[in-house]
This record gives structure tokens, C-alpha cells and sequence, in this order.
């Protein structure tokens, strides 16, 4: 062969290389993506669905907004197939993860062949060595390689590898125990080079905010999904963010607790002396005592002196500073902030203009406050798309806060639909 055309053929499977690894990796993007799994049946359930109902499936996951396709392709405790990957990329042009039980290279040139752009490697089944020369495999085919891990011994074996993805599998393999919580921990403590992901466990958007919270970049979703009759609802009620939830004004324990149970994100202190929900820094000491490690904490201030506030917040421990003659939220950690959307003059006038709002909502992060309660919430979120909703006078009765408001206003916004 001339060296010219070898050099052609050199570039183009490179190229060719990057392309199919990157196609699979693309879907990490997003702020937290979704992995729709598709599988016939499992060890535990006999039946989820037939083989004629696979490519109808997979194009349902596509026109739901699902970033990649998983297919079980083991066939005695599965019922899969490798024609199944075949069968799926003629229909929907989404990244295929195949997952199967790999304990031979020969499994790693099928998955090849049958088209698979990515391929799981158990770490759990595998010895490092074995797992080392599998990774490497499949990076040399243009396959990419995710290892999945379910301990801290599977860790030290992925780590000794070449991968770039690695997930954690919240299903024990040795009880078969699903423990979301327990994933999440072992996922922090995945290096930040790596691309995390969150497998087994999820029914809600709760479990996709626990996987997302603790690094995750995506998540794997099973026989959650092969049980749903409303696919499309489903996978979109897991990749819309939730707007969080800010009760301000919190003067007691009880009110502070019945907003941490009903899942604020953030309470907020007023330390403005003429606000008629001020509180002591020494009273709001005591409540914060209780929830500190629970939820968010904020302290409100207005033309406060940068010595007064830097005071609250170190005797507080503050997570966060309102500073509403500035209009943000400034977290005392690292420094981000947030833009405040309030009205002119607190506890006066309409609610802030929505259009206004929601083309600021679309460049930047926003609390919206002002003006909003229960009734009024859900449209402002629908108009709005703000990142939270900070609610004082909204959830309080005669001046006091209502626990029953509260509950109320945050089942709202965490029920809206964004």
C-alpha cells in the first residue's frame, strides 16, 4: 500500500474512532441526561415486555427526549439478544449502551460488530487485570468502555484503567439491595476526570436530584421505565429541573421544620431591624442549631455594613447572604450568586413584571420574590422559569406563618410543570 493511502486510512480511522466514542459521550453534556433502558425481563421480574414491542420502545425513548438507549442483551435471565442492537439503530438514531455480563473478549468484538457505540464492563465480575485489558479493548475497536462499579474495591479497579465513564450501581450485586443513598456516596468519591454516572433506583426525580447532587452527569433508568404506561410523561417529569423553594421570614422552630419536611431548599433569616419579620441573630442561632445540616440557610440584609453581615455570617455559619440593595443571593462558600427579582418596594405593589422576568430568567439564574403565594405560584413558574420561588407574606396568615400555607405552597411548585 502506498504510504500516502495508509496515512489516509490512518487519519480516517481516527477519526472514525473519536467520532463513535464521542457520539456515545455527547449525551454527558446536559445537565443531567437520561439512559432509557430497555430489557425483557430480569432475575426478579419474569416478564416486562416482548420482542415485538423493542423498536416501538426505543422510538418512544427518542421522542420522549432520552439522551441514549441501554439494551440487556443477555439471553437466560434477560431475554436479550445482540439482533436487538441492530434492530433499535434502525429506528432511532441515539447512542446504544449494550449491557451483558463480560467475561471474554470474543463478547467485546461482538458488541462491536452487532453496532454498539458503548459497552459496560462489571468490575465485580472481572479480576483488575482482566478489566484493564478490556477497557483498553474496546478503546483500540472504537467502542467505549463503562465500568461499573459497586463498592470501594470496584473503584480501586476502575481506577487502574484507561476508562473515561464510570458508573455506580445502586443495586448490591451480592443482596441485590437497591440503596440509592449509599450509590451516592461511593459516586463522590469517583475523581472529578472521570464522567459519573447513577444506575438502578429510579422512580421519581428525587432520586434523579440525590444522583445529580452527588456528581452524577447521568443516570440509568430500568424497570422504572419498562413498567410506566406514560413514557413520554415519565422521562420528562425526570429531566425537568424542579424549581427550588426559598420560605423566608422563618421566626420559629416549628415553622422551620414544617418547610424543611415539606422539602424547602432554602430558609431565609431577616436580620433588616425595620422588617416586621426581623429576627435576632441569637433566636435564629438556636432554630439553625436544629437544621443546619438539612437545608440551606440564608440571611437577609439591607444596607447593612459589610462588617455586620461578614459578623452574622461567621457566627451563623451562613450558606448564604440576601443583599437586596445589590439584588442577589451570594452564596458565602464559593462565591456564585444569584439574581434577585423583588419588587420595588418589599411587601408593596404588584407582582414583578413576568416578561421582564423571564427574559432575564433565560440568561441567568433568578429568585423571583414578591408578591407570590399559593395561588399565584405555578403560573409565575410556567411564565418564568425561574431557578427558585421566595415566598414571605404568601404563606403567612394575619402576619404569622401558616404550616399549613407552607406545606401547600412548596407541594405546588415541586408538583408544577416546567
Amino acid at each position: 500500500m502506498h504510504k500516502i493511502l495508509k496515512q489516509i486510512i490512518e487519519k480516517k480511522q481516527a477519526d472514525l474512532t473519536l467520532m463513535k466514542r464521542n457520539r456515545f459521550l455527547s449525551f454527558t453534556k446536559n445537565k443531567i441526561s437520561i439512559i432509557a433502558e430497555i430489557k425483557l425481563a430480569s432475575p426478579t421480574v419474569p416478564y416486562f415486555g416482548s420482542e415485538k414491542d423493542i423498536s416501538k420502545r426505543a422510538i418512544n425513548y427518542q421522542k420522549a427526549g432520552a439522551d441514549a438507549i441501554s439494551i440487556i442483551t443477555e439471553k437466560y435471565f434477560f431475554k436479550g439478544n445482540l439482533k436487538f442492537i441492530s434492530k433499535i439503530k434502525d429506528k432511532v438514531d441515539l447512542p446504544i449502551l449494550q449491557k451483558d455480563f463480560v467475561i471474554d473478549p470474543y463478547q467485546i468484538y461482538e458488541a462491536k460488530i452487532a453496532g454498539a457505540n458503548a459497552l459496560l464492563l462489571i468490575a465485580k465480575i472481572i479480576n483488575k487485570q482482566t478489566l484493564i485489558k478490556f477497557v483498553s479493548l474496546c478503546q483500540e475497536i472504537g467502542l467505549e468502555p463503562i465500568v461499573e462499579i459497586n463498592d470501594e474495591q470496584d473503584l480501586k479497579k476502575a481506577l487502574s484503567t484507561s476508562t473515561n465513564i464510570i458508573a455506580v450501581n445502586a443495586r448490591n450485586l451480592d443482596t441485590f439491595i437497591v440503596d440509592v443513598d449509599r450509590a451516592c456516596k461511593l459516586i463522590q468519591k469517583i475523581p472529578d476526570r472521570f464522567i459519573k454516572l447513577g444506575f438502578s433506583g429510579i422512580k421519581s426525580s428525587d432520586e434523579v436530584k440525590m444522583y445529580k447532587d452527588a456528581g452524577a452527569s447521568g443516570i440509568l433508568v430500568g424497570t422504572s421505565l419498562m413498567k410506566t404506561k406514560d413514557i413520554k410523561n415519565f422521562i420528562k417529569k425526570l429531566k425537568a429541573p424542579q424549581v427550588k423553594v426559598k420560605i423566608c421570614g422563618i421566626r420559629t422552630l416549628k415553622s422551620a421544620q414544617t418547610a424543611v419536611a415539606a422539602g424547602a431548599d432554602f430558609l431565609g433569616f431577616n436580620f433588616v431591624p425595620s422588617s416586621k419579620r426581623y429576627i435576632k441573630p441569637q433566636m435564629a442561632k438556636k432554630i439553625i442549631s436544629q437544621l443546619k445540616e438539612k437545608i440551606n440557610i440564608v440571611g437577609v440584609f439591607e444596607n447593612a455594613q459589610t462588617d455586620y453581615i461578614s459578623k452574622i455570617v461567621k457566627m451563623l455559619d451562613l450558606d448564604y447572604v440576601q443583599l437586596h440593595r445589590k439584588k442577589i443571593i451570594k452564596n458565602t462558600k464559593d462565591n456564585t450568586s444569584y439574581l434577585l427579582v423583588d419588587r420595588q418596594t418589599q411587601g408593596i405593589g404588584k407582582l414583578p413584571n413576568l416578561n421582564e422576568s423571564e427574559a432575564l430568567a433565560k440568561s441567568s439564574e433568578i429568585f423571583f420574590a414578591g408578591g407570590l403565594n399559593q395561588n399565584n405560584v405555578e403560573e409565575v413558574i410556567k411564565k418564568v422559569h425561574p431557578f427558585a420561588v421566595d415566598v414571605a407574606g404568601g404563606i403567612e396568615t394575619n402576619g404569622i406563618q401558616d404550616n399549613k400555607k407552607i406545606k401547600k405552597f412548596i407541594t405546588i411548585v415541586k408538583g408544577a410543570d416546567i
